[in-house]
């Protein structure tokens, strides 16, 4: 049995255009998709179904579970994607281009939700293949992608159902 045979009925609602009409729905829908999809499916559609919110709500939504990371998960967080955006020039000047302090390069475990959200939507925007495969991790932390709120759970579903059946298979 496919995941998509166990949560299609509520990915399709969702790529229907249906929203959670509470935050405590939209936190049980997410925990039937990630308790049925794998995590590399899930963790591949994480990133464009976040991105798809636009610059403005991907700072604010990363910045609200940057807040809720331990210092290992935002330094694991940061340093994928200060490692995927190294090729774009120096990660210094970027960082201070940023306003973020450039010694969170050498320790990105100091940065402040503030911090990890000014790199990611810079990231998501010159570079979303870097972002796309940072979010990876949400998939492993399910409560993260809870905070992320009710629409990036329905732009997750909806990306889910859109690859349809197949997909994941």
């Amino acid at each position: 049995m496919s995941f998509f045979d166990q949560v299609g009925g509520l990915l399709q609602q969702y790529g229907g255009g249906a929203t959670p009409a509470t935050r405590e729905e939209a936190h049980a829908h997410y925990d039937q998709i990630a308790a049925a999809v794998p995590q590399d499916v899930l963790g591949s559609v994480i990133g464009p179904a976040v991105g798809a919110l636009g610059q403005d709500q991907v700072r604010e939504r990363i910045r609200n579970s940057a807040a809720e990371m331990n210092a290992p998960q935002r330094g694991q967080f940061l340093q994928s994607l200060l490692g995927g955006l190294a090729g774009s020039g120096g990660i210094g000047s970027i960082l201070s281009q940023l306003g973020v302090n450039p010694q969170v390069e050498r320790n990105p475990q100091q940065a402040s939700p503030d911090d990890v959200a000014a790199v990611a939507a810079h990231a998501q925007q010159t570079r979303p293949d870097v972002f796309n495969r940072a979010m990876e991790i949400y998939a492993q932390h399910p409560t993260l992608v809870k905070v992320l709120g009710g629409l990036a759970v329905a732009q997750i579903a909806k990306s889910l159902a859109q690859k349809g059946p197949t997909f994941g298979r």
